[in-house]
């Protein structure tokens, strides 16, 4: 199993190398029809302190989050610190950001357990509710942007599914909240069709999850978990407004929080490692939107992704130096996983 895992960590390498390449072509056709000489031109009148300040917001956003995830693990009593779980959370994204396949999960799922002495079947389900409480926050905001953004026609037409997939993401998810007994006890009885070896280690990783999603409906966590979901967001969506301050663009908190919600819902479908081309061109499409010129859409687009990401690259690099690891050690743990919450019995 071991050695199994460590040929999936070594090609991990090779489609990073591919992933890149097609990512700076990606980043090429992002550019194409700006002329470069403007974006030097843009990027020399940025405003260092509005700048220096969305830096500030974006170190304190992984530190929202690690509120939040720590209320996640309710009714489980983590003692572990807001520092030390944002350190896991931005560990994660780094891997995330560089590796194709959201192998970040994982890895947070393998620091988490250890971090915090949990199962690592229940850390994955709080790792499930977090992504299910982002969904409904982008379903949200959504539902609430389009009829007070002036689309294009062409992507008016396309935002209708946008919004009957909202709703009915919505719908879902209170469904499934609601009730949570029966699904269970269907679920019991389809696994009962199955071997009892496979049946047992089915029932323990879809029991967890739901574990870990039934703290969203929880009476003492619940308002704490959605107000620090929304604050997350708000947090988010600063560090887009100081950044069109120091880009002397308006400072309209509707186009930073359309730009969020263009960039999350773009960035988390599965593309090229880091990103790159692909943040810059969600960048340009949506302030084009807002009647901004490309090559500053474009100029925001490169400063905007090396805030997010250099941030995020110090803090990692912090964080795994703390730990003593190494992106190979992680990359090696997170190939192994599988066998190992299947031989871990949920807390």
């Amino acid at each position: 199993m071991a050695t199994a895992g460590m040929r999936r960590a070594d090609l991990f390498g090779l489609r990073t190398w591919i992933g890149l390449a097609l990512g700076l072509l990606v980043l090429v056709f992002a550019a194409r029809g700006t002329d470069l000489r403007q974006v030097w031109s843009v990027l020399g009148t940025i405003q260092p302190v509005f700048l220096l300040l969305a830096v500030a917001v974006t170190v304190v956003t992984p530190l929202a989050k690690a509120v939040r995830w720590r209320w996640l693990f309710y009714p489980q009593q983590v003692e572990t610190g807001i520092v030390e779980l944002s350190g896991v959370l931005v560990i994660s994204q780094a891997v995330n950001f560089l590796i194709p396949g959201r192998w970040g999960e994982l890895v947070r799922t393998y620091l988490g357990g250890e971090e915090t002495g949990v199962s690592k079947s229940y850390v994955l389900g709080t790792i499930a509710a977090e992504k299910l409480l982002e969904l409904v926050m982008l379903a949200i905001l959504v539902a609430v942007l389009v009829p007070l953004v002036a689309l294009p026609e062409r992507m008016t037409l396309r935002t209708t599914p946008v919004i009957v997939v909202a709703v009915s993401v919505g719908l879902a998810i209170f469904v499934f909240l609601a009730g949570r007994k029966v699904w269970l006890a269907l679920m019991q009885r389809s696994l009962s069709r199955l071997s009892p070896a496979v049946a047992a280690r089915w029932e323990g990783r879809l029991s967890s999850l739901m574990d870990g999603l039934s703290v969203l409906s929880a009476g003492k966590p619940a308002p704490a978990i959605w107000g620090w979901t929304v604050a997350c967001w708000l947090i988010a969506a600063l560090t887009n407004w100081f950044l069109l301050l120091a880009f002397g663009l308006p400072p309209s908190f509707l186009m930073a929080v359309f730009l969020l919600v263009v960039l999350q819902g773009g960035v988390a479908l599965p593309s090229t490692p880091g990103k790159i081309g692909v943040f810059q061109y969600l960048c340009v499409a949506a302030m084009s939107v807002f009647g901004v010129p490309s090559a500053v859409s474009f100029s925001y687009g490169v400063v905007l992704y090396a805030i997010v990401v250099g941030t995020m690259g110090v803090m990692a690099a912090l964080a795994l130096w703390r730990r003593s690891l190494s992106m190979r050690r992680l990359r090696e743990a997170a190939a192994g996983l599988p066998e190992a919450l299947d031989r871990q019995a949920p807390t």
